[in-house]
Parts: C-alpha cells; sequence; structure tokens
C-alpha cells in the first residue's frame, strides 16, 4: 500500500487559513471545537474512511472543455460497487493535481481516503469544508 498523502500532524501551517475563515464568519464555532490541527483537534478526530476502485486516470472532456481527473468507483463493504446483486453508488472524480499526480495513481487499483468534514453551521451546506487526512493506493 502505498501513501501519496498524510496531512502533516506536526504543523499546522497547513490550518492558519482554515482557522482565521471560522473565526471570522463562524466564531461560535471554536466554542465546542478546537483550533483545526491542533493536537486536541486530531485526538478529538474521527475520520470518514471511503474505499474505491480507480477506473479513469487522465484527460476527460465536458461542456468542451478538457479536464485531468481520477475517476473512482465507491466501494464498501455493504455495497461492493458492480458486484452481482450490490447497489451501485455514484462514480466521483477528482482534480488530477497534487498527490493525485503519483506514479501509484493508475486505472484498476484501489484507494482508500480518510477525511473529516468540518461544519461550521452544524449542518452540511456551502459552508462546510472538507479535508483529506490520507491517502493509500493499492
Amino acid at each position: 500500500m502505498d501513501v501519496i498523502f498524510d496531512l502533516e500532524k506536526e504543523s499546522t501551517d497547513w490550518a492558519s487559513e482554515i482557522n482565521i475563515e471560522l473565526q471570522s464568519s463562524f466564531p461560535e464555532f471554536f466554542a465546542a471545537s478546537p483550533h483545526i490541527g491542533s493536537s486536541e483537534w486530531w485526538s478529538s478526530l474521527s475520520p470518514d474512511i471511503s474505499k474505491g476502485k480507480i477506473t479513469h486516470v487522465g484527460p476527460v472532456a465536458e461542456d468542451g472543455q478538457l479536464y485531468n481527473i481520477v475517476a473512482i468507483e465507491p466501494l464498501d463493504d455493504d455495497l461492493n460497487g458492480a458486484q452481482p446483486g450490490a447497489i451501485g453508488q455514484p462514480e466521483f472524480s477528482m482534480a488530477r493535481e497534487d498527490y493525485w499526480l503519483s506514479d501509484s495513481v493508475r486505472e484498476g487499483k484501489f484507494v482508500q481516503i480518510e477525511s473529516v468534514t468540518l461544519l461550521p453551521t452544524g449542518e452540511l451546506d456551502e459552508h462546510s469544508i472538507y479535508i483529506e487526512t490520507k491517502v493509500s493506493v493499492w
């Protein structure tokens, strides 16, 4: 298994802008939650884990534009993707940039994404912040 991304736990530099934005727009968020990236935040974290199979890597034309993407078919213990009798989940794609440019990212490989979604308003809405904390490919 190749870890292509692992968010730095020792540094909070990556979280500075997020904390500033939350403090200015949703100061009440920090009444119930520690500052993003702090050791308290990491210890309270319960990341979502999603698994999938990479079905496409490279350019895709959409509405006359060319995009470089990684397309992933979600897989989990209950919804085993394209298995006979399984309930399929919609494929999703990520822009092929940063760590998604790794040579490990190839069609047919499996991916595990650990992430957390911050809900500054308490609900999943346009203010929610999605943070990938670790991405592995095998």
